[in-house]
């Protein structure tokens, strides 16, 4: 099936599930269950609970060209952190879905999809003569659950973009520092636990790719850990001045690698949004 039409696919089965969440009675559906993987809707009113709601902008985002590659890159890239009715959701880097939510909104069951970025031979002289390794797009059930001074956020993922064909579990545990009319800022854990076929696809070197100084080995599953800062300053009730940055450490299986260049891959963001 074309990447395009599973793309669709997915962003239909968010809907769908959006819109079988509105018509269970058994639950109080959306909620205030934070995706922990940004703080950026923390600009967002917190009387603010019909229709769209949340923080949109942009700004410039920092990260390697490739995982485990030393040399970064800049984009000029949305910064989202938007809801509809806090069920339908849009963050940096997950589209999602809460399905089921508790009565108090503190812990909620959903669906989402992730990317995951691959690269290109052109990227660095490591890669050069190797085949490129496309960008998938990960998504399955989530389940986030808010203690107020921390919250955590599972999830399980399989590649519905067909190109590693394999599956994760990433993990993120958010505890807010600072939270005041101005300042919201807090910290982030997480962990990523990749399959040996993610591992294999995004950091292995086929028999057809190695060389002397590259050779080519099995990798078995890997999981990397990291860890975050994100905030909003407020400038007014409408405008916000949005950051962030974390850095992640590659699992030891995939810096096995001899594409890898080191350990850890900084991210980091700055930007500008308003308030819906």
């Amino acid at each position: 099936m074309p990447a395009l039409k599973i793309r669709a696919l997915i962003f239909l089965c968010l809907f769908v599930g959006m819109s079988i969440s509105y018509r269970c009675a058994a639950v109080e559906l959306g909620g205030d269950v934070p995706d922990t993987r940004s703080s950026i809707e923390n600009a967002a009113p917190a009387n603010s609970t019909n229709g769209w709601n949340g923080t949109a902008g942009a700004g410039f985002i920092g990260f390697p060209q490739f995982t485990g590659g030393k040399k970064l890159q800049t984009w000029l890239i949305p910064l989202l952190s938007i809801n509809y009715n806090e069920t339908f959701y849009v963050e940096i880097e997950r589209v999602g879905v809460y399905v089921l939510a508790s009565d108090d909104k503190k812990i909620g069951l959903g669906l989402a999809v992730e990317p995951r970025f691959g690269f290109n031979a052109s990227a660095n002289s490591r890669l050069a003569g190797m085949a490129t390794r496309r960008n998938s797009v990960e998504g399955g059930l989530t389940f986030d659950w808010d203690f107020d001074v921390v919250a955590f956020s599972v999830a399980h993922f399989t590649d519905f973009s067909h190109t590693s064909r394999g599956s994760s579990q990433r993990l993120t545990v958010y505890a807010p520092f600072v939270k005041d009319n101005r300042w919201e800022v807090g910290g982030v854990l997480m962990a990523d636990r990749m399959s040996a076929r993610v591992t294999n696809y995004f950091f292995g070197i086929r028999p057809n790719e190695a060389t002397l100084t590259r050779p080519a080995a099995p990798l078995s599953s890997s999981t990397g850990a990291g860890l975050g800062l994100s905030g909003t300053y407020k400038i007014d009730k409408k405008q916000a001045v949005l950051f962030g940055g974390n850095v992640m450490e590659i699992g030891r299986e995939a810096a096995k690698s001899a594409i890898v260049q080191t350990r850890y891959a900084p991210q980091l963001y700055l930007g500008y949004g308003w308030q819906l």
